[in-house]
């Protein structure tokens, strides 16, 4: 019998046990930094007036699949339920924030402002700042129509990036109305057309010029469609726009980006939003306003948004509707890459108490006003627990003294015995 004297090569538990691709877990700072910023976003739009939304983590397949373009209905991840109906986790929190208006909001008076912060997931190659489950933390402003309402999700989605920290970003907007009049003039099919986005996508004048030769498009359209990735810049952009038209509602389209140009002039956040009239990428569903955001530091987007009449009317009676979603994730890979530093993860007050009522009473008191204060378990001396807190970069240690006494040691400082009011009276100021 031949016996194995190799050792045994012991896998660490994270080894034994690894996650799905594109799966997360986040501990500590990360977790702490991330529901920090959820929590900004959730002030910011509640300060606009926007109530939240909380829709179901999964649906009926249709229903997501319906509306939400070829490319989005592909990268659903779908299971059967007991009954055999295929259900569906959230791709996207747009196509269930229009159902929830469509249906069990219609009644109300419009127009509905509703935000949202949580998880949805794609079965995707992971990204940078995107895995297949990611988060989304979004607006949408339903039952309005006019170039208000697409100037205040503007606005809103700058207030909301400066919220999270970010000090340099821009958004490129566009306008799928304009992109839809050009392609109402060309006589061809889906396949075509679908080649000749994809060619605009990549701004390569190569491909560009194939696909047009494939269409047979000549004279002032393919003068127009070949100058589409060209149109990037400040409101100057929408003049040369203007010597493209081919027909009214492209024309209509630019003068709808002038009126929210001024709307957002108004508001002061002019300077952070460009155009791009050959963005033609996102969802399907878009019919107006397209925009997406972009910071230093990453080659992607970090938000995007745009205006979609169509896709209420999918669920219900129609409404025009705008809105826009921020990638938390890849907002928070940003923050990381410019310098961002987040507050320490450590305890306000690091105490000893024992089992004396008056001080757990009064640890209660400080947390309720919001103070991170730890019990030791260990039965620590003061030096001992100085020497604790240190390590932990706790500013101050507590231990209790008696009866209404406690020793009050701060970093650097002698300890000081304080009965409970005094001790409660130096913490208010914390």
């Amino acid at each position: 019998m031949r016996i194995d004297t190799q050792p045994v090569q012991e896998l660490s538990p994270h080894a034994q046990w690894p996650l799905p691709q594109g799966v997360v877990d986040l501990v500590y700072q990360d977790a702490a930094s991330k529901r920090e910023l959820e929590t900004a976003l959730r002030g910011c739009f509640r300060a606009w007036s926007y109530d939240e939304l909380i829709p179901p983590s999964f649906e009926y397949a249709d229903t997501l699949a319906s509306e939400a373009g070829t490319q989005l209905a592909e990268e659903m991840y779908r299971f059967t339920d007991r009954d055999g109906r295929t259900l569906a986790l959230r791709p996207d929190l747009t196509i269930p924030a229009a159902r929830v208006a469509a249906t069990r909001l219609h009644d109300q008076p419009m127009p509905l402002r509703l935000f949202y912060i949580g998880s949805v997931f794609r079965y995707e190659a992971p990204q940078a700042g995107r895995q297949r489950e990611f988060t989304q933390a979004g607006i949408e402003l339903i039952g309005a129509g006019a170039p208000a309402a697409d100037a205040e999700v503007l606005a809103l989605t700058v207030e909301a990036l400066r919220t999270a920290g970010l000090a340099q970003f821009q958004l490129a907007l566009g306008q799928m109305a304009f992109f839809h009049a050009l392609l109402a003039e060309l006589e061809a099919a889906g396949p075509a057309l679908h080649g000749l986005q994809s060619a605009l996508d990549r701004k390569n004048p190569a491909d560009l010029a194939a696909a047009l030769d494939q269409l047979a498009v000549a004279g002032p359209l393919r003068r127009a469609i070949s100058a589409l990735p060209e149109l990037q810049g400040g409101p100057e952009v929408l003049a040369r726009g203007r010597a493209l038209c081919v027909n009214d509602a492209m024309a209509a389209a630019l003068d709808r980006l002038s009126a929210i140009h001024e709307l957002l002039l108004a508001c002061g956040v002019a300077e952070e939003i460009s155009f791009d009239l050959g963005e033609t990428r996102g969802m399907e569903y878009y019919t107006g306003i397209t925009f997406k955001g972009y910071t230093p530091g990453l080659g992607f987007s970090i938000c995007s948004g745009g205006r979609y009449d169509d896709l209420v009317g999918h669920f219900g009676r129609p409404q025009p509707a705008v809105g826009c979603a921020l990638w938390v994730d890849r907002i928070l890979l940003a923050r990381q890459r410019q310098g961002w530093q987040p507050a320490p993860l450590r305890p306000d007050l690091l105490w000893q108490t024992g089992a004396c009522p008056d001080c757990l009473r009064l640890v209660g008191q400080l947390r309720r006003r919001g103070l991170r204060v730890e019990l030791d378990l260990g039965d620590l001396d003061l030096e001992a627990l100085r020497a604790r807190a240190a390590g932990q970069g706790a500013p101050r240690v507590a231990l209790c003294a008696g009866a209404d006494a406690v020793m009050l040691a701060s970093a650097g400082a002698a300890p000081r015995r304080l009965s409970l009011e005094q001790f409660a009276g130096e913490a208010a100021t914390w």
